[in-house]
């Protein structure tokens, strides 16, 4: 029995499809001209719009519509994820990367479901470095299908934040991520230049660009980092900037 596919599905599709493609940069058709393109009611439109208000895609201006929201910082719970470039200036340090592995592989258990895709993923394995000290160590995964091309870009130059946004046009608008206290293990301990038992904190993070995962990240962090970027009290807005991982 084929699905049935709700109207309003429809419209949120449409416009998502118009921020994707740039067709849609800033207002959006009002929910009366919608449900008459789409031939529904006002209230089916509305749905449409409320659930793109709920997953931060849209912002709503009193007497004015809808518009593309843009969205400069993401924050969860106790969560604040802070601009990893931002952080070494505020701390005065240079911030270097290297990259460790970048290939195809098939998906290693649990990260397909984490990215809703059972094909081929990009792996990207990269160390970063404050003044030449280890603090940050990062898995990522992406669909091989729509990011095979992240394996030729210079990822010590450009975050790929920065080229999924600006490169590949794909809006972030959404960040779920989890944290754990762990010790490295004998494998990963060299990575940090330290001893096994050293105590990290490991970050799993998912972005989505509206309800589509687009990558699922490990991070591991030294504690003492993970603690003063995570926990750092609140600045003001003028200290929010976009994500750059």
């Amino acid at each position: 029995m084929k699905k049935k596919y709700p109207k309003y599905e429809k419209i949120k599709d449409y416009i998502i499809q118009g921020i994707h493609s740039k067709k849609f940069t800033h207002a959006i058709p009002s929910e009366n001209q919608l449900a008459k393109q789409f031939g529904v009611s006002r209230m089916t439109a509305r749905k449409a719009f409320d659930q793109l208000h709920e997953q931060g895609l849209l912002e709503r201006i009193p007497g004015k519509g809808s518009f593309v929201k843009k969205n400069n910082h993401y924050t969860s719970g106790f969560f604040w994820i802070r601009p990893f470039k931002k952080w070494a200036e505020d701390l005065h340090v240079e911030l270097t990367s290297e990259i460790l592995d970048a290939r195809i592989i098939d998906p290693p258990e649990n990260v397909d479901k984490m990215l809703a895709h059972d094909g081929k993923v990009v792996i990207i394995r990269q160390l970063w470095f404050f003044d030449n000290k280890p603090v940050r160590y990062a898995i990522r995964y992406l669909r091989a299908d729509k990011y095979a091309g992240m394996l030729w870009e210079n990822l010590q130059e450009r975050s790929i934040h920065d080229l999924l946004i600006n490169k590949y046009d794909i809006p972030i608008n959404r960040a779920s991520q989890s944290m754990t206290a762990i010790v490295l293990d004998q494998e990963m301990a060299p990575l940090f230049k330290v001893d096994p038992g050293y105590p990290v904190f490991r970050i799993q993070r998912v972005l989505y660009s509206a309800e589509e995962p687009v990558t699922y990240v490990e991070f591991y962090m030294r504690g003492e980092m993970a603690f003063m970027d995570t926990f750092t009290p609140r600045l003001e807005s003028s200290d929010f900037v976009e994500i750059d991982e």
